[in-house]
């Protein structure tokens, strides 16, 4: 993404997201520590928390995607080095999505 101030929104946007999706998280966090196994599972079996845990995963997977890259756009020289560490965080921000929606979708259905 090479436009700064769609960086700048999707940052703002994700960041919002997060904001009340983490305190939700927090809440069943301290809630499932003194559940058992198949509660816990019951609780990720629900499609609503599994949808909203998803969403939270998402978003910050991609808030911080969007935040190295803006890191390394400011503190790394070489224009060669840039293109590689951004496609590696690309190529694993993307496969770690993949692999919590496949996570998430074998535990829902």
């Amino acid at each position: 993404m090479k436009d700064y101030k769609t960086k700048w929104l999707f940052q703002r946007l994700t960041a919002f997201v997060m904001i009340p999706l983490t305190f939700w998280f927090i809440y069943h966090c301290v809630n499932l520590s003194s559940q058992t196994y198949e509660e816990i599972n019951l609780f990720f079996f629900s499609k609503l928390n599994a949808s909203l845990f998803f969403i939270l995963m998402i978003s910050m997977l991609y808030h911080s995607k969007l935040g190295c890259e803006t890191i390394i756009q400011d503190y790394i020289k070489s224009e060669s080095l840039k293109k590689i560490i951004n496609f590696t965080i690309s190529v694993s921000i993307y496969l770690f999505m993949i692999l919590i929606f496949l996570s998430l979708l074998t535990l829902t259905f």
